[in-house]
Parts: structure tokens; sequence; C-alpha cells
């Protein structure tokens, strides 16, 4: 969450916490480098930005943990190769990882059931260091990665060893033993799955006919720029997303989305009245109910029998430990609980489930926490308090380092020169994008004031990793020089060759999964937040100049979030109506979670 300072002053970079400046010139690169990486731990956890991030120009709750949307793929895996069950059943997949399709009703409330539509929710599991067997197997733990419309499953696959490291007792396990030291700790399955309508989960929401259409409509966006970038881009950008909205809830999914009162807007299994947050929960408390199936299954498996204490051979002393494993394990419907971790809109997740299934929680930690009401309200409010205070700590550390380190230090001109290069750039830029001629097989592109902006979205979002990026490319860019950062535009793009097939048509095999990340983003928020149709385009400018007094470096590009749902039909089939989504220790059933 962030902090929030009623002093700040509107568009002033503002100054941070002082945290100690190695002396200056440094001994050596090395213990520069060194002096920087701990200054940039440090500023982690003091930065207050929210955990979000942006796709091209769609913000979102968080950052993808890295990799293209489908880097989840593989040559000797597909999801089409597992046949969506009811019950989990797990296959080898992505190299010592097991995967599971889970058939869930598109509608939970849905009465009759006979021909009702299903999803197919594509769940994977990094399997706990011991079996189900062993008393040190502490269960599942379900992650969610935020968003919304962040693909569990390519988190899991990039963050879970990390985070099973994080979560695992410290100790490693030795061969399975009945007789563990007490005091060892637990060790856990790390599980994660792709929410309604996102990545490998079936059906997928799309607005776009294939996905050459898809990157097409990306480029435009792109080209246009963000919001402040030209006198029109607010106008276009106004345009634009009530095409994108009216797009997305047409026919494209099934049933026609009219009107209020329209009969086709209220019937029909369209997934996009089905993708809010709570639809989520209720698919969570299936996933633990399953994994709670399937656990009483896998011991019953490990133990060599089916059923009955029967076929357990041997000593009655090693029938006495069977049987009570076989009651360890037992699954008891109805009673699974809830072990989680949400990332950002994870937190929301999260604490609506706290709110609606109190009773299933054992423990959960919300990671990045968003305001849950500003954020069902659709107001995005709440997330920018402190990131002009986040920019302001690249100039205070690329000072304090020097040239030699961090290119962009202006040297004997101080923080405040810095600054001033800084801003000088993106005035010239707005004028004077920099041409940077073809080269290899990128073709010819120029790096703009949009450009620079979203690169320093970046920065704020993940210092660690983006800090030294930044000060490369604006070094080179106050030289004139593009190549770098236009190498690094074209890798962060998928590849746009459209394949033979693709060309007559808007087939299946012509969409490439995860590319909707956008559209599934759109989606859940859309759904979930206040409906703002007919809303004033006077009163979205005035909201856009809100968030830019907020923050200077970012307020332009968050203020899009907002304006995807400016024409937005859909609202989902049931809500949940219960009272604000707050959890304080009251509504929990225990004190063993965690904020």
């Amino acid at each position: 969450m962030m902090m929030h300072h009623p002093s700040r002053k509107p568009n002033d970079y503002l100054p941070i916490p002082q945290f100690p400046i190695p002396p200056s010139p440094l001994s050596s690169s090395r213990v520069a480098k060194r002096a920087i990486h701990a200054l940039l731990l440090l500023l982690v956890g003091a930065v207050a930005l929210s955990q979000f991030h942006l796709d091209l120009l769609r913000p979102k709750c968080t950052k993808p943990h890295h990799g293209s949307p489908h880097a989840d793929t593989s040559r000797t895996f597909s999801w089409d190769q597992i046949t969506p069950t009811k019950h989990l059943i797990y296959h080898p997949c992505f190299d010592g990882h097991e995967c599971a399709r889970l058939a869930l009703p598109m509608d939970w409330n849905r009465t009759d059931t006979r021909g009702a539509a299903q999803i197919a929710l594509a769940v994977i599991r990094r399997p706990a260091k011991v079996p189900v067997t062993d008393p040190r197997y502490g269960g599942p733990i379900l992650l969610n990665p935020g968003g919304p419309g962040g693909s569990g499953v390519s988190m899991l696959l990039k963050r879970g060893r990390h985070i099973q490291t994080v979560v695992d007792a410290s100790a490693q396990p030795a061969a399975p033993d009945v007789h563990p030291p007490p005091d060892e700790g637990k060790f856990f399955d790390v599980v994660s799955f792709d929410p309604r309508g996102v990545n490998n989960t079936t059906p997928p929401f799309s607005c776009f006919r294939d996905s050459a259409a898809r990157r097409a409509w990306k480029m435009q966006v792109e080209a246009e720029g963000i919001l402040g970038s030209s006198d029109g881009v607010f106008d276009a950008r106004w345009a634009r997303h009530g095409a994108l909205g009216l797009t997305c809830t047409q026919s494209l999914g099934g049933a026609l989305v009219g009107e209020e009162g329209d009969e086709e807007a209220e019937s029909g299994d369209w997934i996009g009245r089905f993708m809010n947050t709570p639809t989520v929960v209720a698919d969570m408390v299936e996933l633990i109910e399953r994994h709670g199936e399937w656990r009483e299954r896998e011991t019953a498996r490990t133990l060599g029998e089916r059923g009955s204490l029967e076929g357990v051979v041997g000593s009655s002393e090693v029938e006495a430990k069977a049987k009570a494993i076989l009651r360890r394990n037992r699954w008891v419907p109805g009673q699974e609980k809830l072990q989680y971790w949400g990332f950002s809109y994870g937190t929301v997740l999260g604490s609506t489930f706290a709110a609606m299934q109190p009773h299933r929680i054992h423990r959960a930690v919300i990671d990045g926490v968003c305001d849950v009401n500003d954020y069902y309200a659709g107001g995005w409010l709440t997330n920018l308090q402190d990131a002009d205070v986040a920019w302001l700590s690249f100039f205070e550390l690329c000072n304090a380092v020097g040239p030699e380190v961090c290119s962009f230090a202006s040297g004997q001109g101080g923080l405040q020169a810095t600054i001033d290069r800084y801003e000088n750039l993106l005035t010239t830029l707005k004028a004077n994008p920099v041409a940077v001629p073809a080269s290899g097989d990128r073709g010819p592109d120029i790096i703009t004031y949009s450009d620079v902006k979203m690169l320093v979205m970046q920065g704020v979002y993940t210092p660690m990793e983006s800090f030294e990026r930044v000060a490369r490319f604006l070094t080179d860019l106050t030289h004139g020089n593009g190549s770098a950062f236009a190498e690094y535009k074209q890798r962060e793009r998928q590849d746009w060759r459209r394949t033979p097939p693709c060309d007559p048509s808007g087939s299946k095999p012509c969409m490439v999964p995860g590319e909707n990340t956008d559209e599934a983003q759109m989606g859940i928020l859309c759904s979930d937040g206040q409906d703002i149709r007919g809303i004033d385009k006077e009163k979205l400018r005035d909201y856009w100049h809100t968030l830019r007094n907020q923050s200077k470096t970012v307020g332009d590009i968050w203020a899009e979030i907002r304006f995807t749902c400016i024409e937005w039909k859909a609202r989902p089939a049931w809500q949940f109506e219960g009272r604000r989504i707050v959890c304080y220790s009251d509504c929990l059933s225990n004190s063993d979670v965690f904020y």
C-alpha cells in the first residue's frame, strides 16, 4: 500500500529518506556497483509505488513475471493434450512440474446444469519436496501474480522455485521418514492457475479475430503516444477505448451484449459475464476442495491401496502407521482450507476470498496491497501518491555514485543538474524524436517522448532491474543515439510475422496463447468496477488531470486504466453483495492470516 503524504506538492519531485551514500569518487567500479545495489535493496522496501505494471499502454495491477505471455509453451507438452476433468488429475509438464485442467461451471449459480457451459481451468503444481504421506507435507499454497489478468502458470514457471524456497522449511528434507524431527517445519506444493479468460484457461476472452489484428491495433496505440504527448491524444484515446469496449462486448464470445434490458444481453454463456473476482473466488474454493480429494487419493496410491486398509501388508505397526497417515490426509468435503500468497491485484482477490469465505482461510499473505475499495469503485486514485518519490530516487542514486557507474549523472552539476538533463531531454523529444536507422533484422524506428516515459514507468516499478538500463538509454539519447533503445523495443514486441494459414481467416491456430492479456484484464476490472458508461468526456479529462497531479511521472499512463471501461456494456452475472471488501481480524476464522 502506498504511503500518502498530504503535504506533497503536485508536479514536484519529492525528497526521499536519505540512505547512507558511499564516498565519491569511489575507489573502484566494483565497489560502486555494490553500493548502488545495496541502496536499491533499501529502496525497494521504501518506495511506495503500488505493485502495478504497464504492458504497452494498458496498465496492470501487477507486473508480469518476465518472459513472453506464452513463455510456458513447450515442444513436448501442450495443454490440449489434457482432457478437462471434474477431479484434479495431474500430468507431467515443463520439466518437473505437473499440470491439470479442472472442469468448472461457467456459471456457479446456474441450477440447471444439463448442457451448461464449462471452463477448463489451467492448473500447475510445483510438487513438494516430500510425498503427501510425510508428516512434513504442508499442502498447497495457491499463488496469484496480480493483474488483473496475470498468468499464474507463467509466474510459477518463472518464480515458483524461488517462492518454494521462501515458504519451505530451511533444512533440506532427507529421505522420507515417518519420524522426522518435530521442529523441521513443512514442505509445500506451490500451485497456481490461469484465471478465467486468461492465457491457458479456456475459453479465452478475446476482442480480436486473430493475433495480427491485435498487433496492428497495438501498433496504432503506440504510434499515437501516451496522454499528454501531443494535443490530440486525449480525443483519440476517448474514441479508441470506446471502439474497443464496444467490440469486446459484442458477439465475439457468443451471446450479443446489448443495451440494458436487452434479453440477449442477460442470457447466454459468454465468458465476459463470468470473469469478475467473486467468480474466481468460487473457482479457488473448488480448487482447494479438489486438491483435498487428490491428496486422499494420492495417499492411498502411495501406500499401495485404494479405499480400505485390507491391502496394507506388513506388521501391525506398519498398518497402524498407514491408518494414521490415511486419517491425517483424509478429505472432508467442505472443510478444506486455503493457503494463499497474492501479489498486488492478488491482494484484491485474497481480500475478496476472506470476505466471502472467512472460514476457509488457514493462512494467507497479501503482498503489495491494493486499496480494495478504490479498486471496486473503479477509481484507481490511490496508487500513485509516491510514484514521483520513486523516480526521484533514480536521480539521487545516480548522482551519488557518479558518472563512473551511472552514465546519466551530470558530474560536477549535482542532483538538480541531473534532473534538468532529463527534463530537457523530454522537451526535446516531444518536438524532435530520435531517428534510428535499420540494423540487422530490425527495421527503421524512432524513439519518442512516449517511449521514454514508458521506460521510466518500468524503472519506477522495478528499480533494481531497470535503473541501469534507464540510465544507459537516457545517456544514449542525449547524444542522439537510439539504437540500443530501438533494439530493446524490438525484443519487447512479439513476432509480427503472419503465417500463411492465417491469411484467409481468423482461425483458432492464428491466435497466440497469452496475447489476450490486455482484454482479459479489461474484462475483469471493468466487470468488478462501477459502470461508467455515459461518463462525460470532460469529466474524464478532469480525472486524467487529477492523476497527472498525483504523479508527474506516471499519471498520464495510469489514467488509461479507467478509460478502458467507458463503453464496457457487459455486467457480471453475479456479484458479491456483502459488506465492503475490507477484512479485519473480526472477519477471519483464526489469527493465522497475515497482511
